[in-house]
């Protein structure tokens, strides 16, 4: 169906443990480009939990995510941003004063050309490498 070059991701034998508790036991999968993939189970299957090996916030003691063709390493958040791997989480923590279109183009901000961010209540957002500077 797809050749190897058009696979994004490869999920192989993941295994996560807590303690004494086993959250993912050898679970192993694919994603190639074009293809929307779920992940669904009961409460306690280890859904969120595959979600955070994906992206990288939790470490699996055993198994190799791989995307577009690289073993995932260990890497910062705005690293795995940049490759365009993110999550959002259950519980509703958006930032007060904005809505929810900014809280949403807040996690878009590694990707756009021109690094500029624009709220209703700060006017213009305009950050820099080395500085913030906020004007109208």
């Amino acid at each position: 169906m797809n050749q190897n070059s058009d696979k994004m991701m490869d999920i192989k034998n993941i295994v996560l443990r807590f303690g004494g508790v086993v959250a993912i036991q050898n679970i192993s999968f694919d994603i190639f480009k074009g293809e929307i993939r779920a992940i669904i189970g009961p409460n306690g299957a280890g859904k969120s939990s595959m979600l955070n090996v994906i992206n990288g916030f939790y470490h699996p003691q055993e198994g190799e995510v791989w995307f577009r063709g690289q073993k995932r390493k260990s890497m910062k958040p705005y690293q795995i941003a940049h490759q365009g791997i993110a999550r959002t989480f259950q519980n509703i923590a958006l930032f007060k004063g904005m809505t929810a279109l900014d809280n949403i183009m807040t996690g878009r901000f590694t990707h756009m050309k021109k690094k500029y961010l624009f709220s209703n209540d700060l006017g213009k957002v305009e950050l820099r490498k080395k500085n913030m500077k906020i004007g109208k």
